[in-house]
């Protein structure tokens, strides 16, 4: 019997390659009960599940919630039943082309001129430093302005909306390690992002705008196409989806550069290999590291017969390093054009994915255009303690004559 409870600790948190492997090769479907779960970690069950609707729904179930203190569990029930990456069609169909029309080619494309002037602006502030934080100065403060004014968001607001972002990434750990402080701290911010989603949108119905947000109350007070509760769970999942992604890209990236210093010379040779590079970053260290399924019949997956209403982890990060798929899968290659599976498949593939890789290339073109030479502050590197993200609390750097680091642990399968 595969020992489990090494999983959803600090030690995972940190490098959880190892493990991945150690399921992938002993128990690619493994039953967790702790958490009430089965993980999956073969690429090709991951891809099965994905891609399959009819058969593993999206649709959530109170399972994650054995991990965590019952009031973790307040004003998640809403995004649970009625969220975008929750539901099953026919009601994800008719909200997924809702929304669609905000990430079209054509949106996106209209966005880059105000992504540049934006990380113009970013970088060019780091490079007026001596050392500086990553993820503070460029990686979270770029995603949360984009997304901050395609929903109409007060510029003054933004910083709010990072750390109510960010608690609501850090009530959905599994480990139990929060005391009552920290608890009743992301409790109440939840609310409070709640609260001001909700005034945001009586005041759109009153007064509305040339932003997102007004196109969804739109759909909801001219067409019934949405409802009060779904305009409330869209903006909510915008919100932070539009920035966590983004951020975990950016920082992972730098990441990569600094365990890989050969890569830097030939981005800065050739810019145009930077969407390469960003793909085979989102394979290497996917910023979102697990989805949830749950089978609607019996099904044999990976040779194990699972039950119906059978709960799935669904480990895409583990997955992108399936040996079967991707050869010495610790090794970082932009040559490998990876079939990655970060931004899932099908139906759920993520609606945000053009963005993202947007705002990824735009970031580091303009790096390593601005800032020539950096290398890392001395000392470990802090995951975000999260079960579905993989992304940096913060990234130190300072500008110096090489891009290099001590080593790091995750660099391995």
């Amino acid at each position: 019997m595969l020992d489990t409870t090494h999983l959803f600790t600090p030690a995972m948190f940190a490098d959880p390659y190892p493990i991945y492997a150690r399921l992938r090769e002993q128990a690619p479907v493994l039953q967790v009960p702790q958490i009430g779960m089965w993980l999956v970690t073969r690429y090709d069950d991951v891809h099965q599940i994905l891609k399959a609707p009819d058969v593993f729904s999206s649709s959530r179930t109170p399972a994650l919630e054995k991990l965590r203190d019952p009031r973790l569990s307040e004003g998640m029930e809403m995004m649970a039943s009625s969220s975008l990456v929750a539901l099953d069609p026919p009601d994800h169909t008719r909200l997924r082309r809702l929304v669609n029309v905000a990430f079209t080619p054509r949106a996106i494309t209209r966005l880059e001129a105000r992504v540049r002037e934006l990380s113009c602006e970013l970088v060019d502030a780091i490079a007026r430093k001596n050392s500086f934080d990553l993820m503070e100065d460029l990686a979270v403060p770029l995603p949360v302005i984009v997304i901050s004014e395609l929903l109409g968001v007060d510029p003054a607001r933004r910083a709010e909306f990072k750390r109510w972002s960010d608690d609501l990434i850090l009530g959905s750990r599994l480990d139990g390690r929060m005391s009552d402080a920290e608890i009743d701290r992301i409790v109440a911010s939840r609310r409070e992002f709640v609260r001001f989603f909700q005034a945001m949108i009586e005041h759109r119905r009153r007064e509305p705008g040339d932003d997102l947000l007004s196109d969804l109350v739109r759909a909801e007070t001219e067409r019934d196409a949405l409802s009060p509760e779904e305009v409330l769970t869209m903006a909510l999942l915008l919100m932070v989806a539009g920035n966590e992604t983004t951020t975990n890209l950016i920082g992972n990236g730098v990441i990569a550069l600094l365990e890989h210093p050969e890569v830097l010379p030939r981005l800065r040779a050739e810019p145009a290999r930077i969407p390469a590079f960003l793909e085979e970053v989102l394979r290497w260290r996917s910023p979102v590291v697990m989805l949830v399924r749950t089978t609607r019949r019996a099904v044999t997956l990976g040779g194990v017969d699972l039950p119906k209403d059978a709960v799935l982890g669904v480990l895409v990060d583990a997955a992108n390093h399936d040996p079967t798929h991707f050869p010495e899968p610790g090794r970082f290659d932009i040559e490998r054009q990876p079939a990655h599976l970060s931004f899932g498949y099908g139906i759920h593939f993520c609606v945000g994915a053009p963005l993202s890789r947007l705002e990824g290339r735009i970031a580091f073109e303009e790096l390593l255009a601005r800032v020539p030479e950096f290398s890392r502050e001395p000392g470990p590197l802090e995951w975000t303690p999260s079960f579905n993200l993989r992304g940096l609390k913060r990234l130190p750097l300072r500008r110096g004559p090489s891009l290099s680091a001590p080593a790091t642990p995750g660099s391995t399968a």
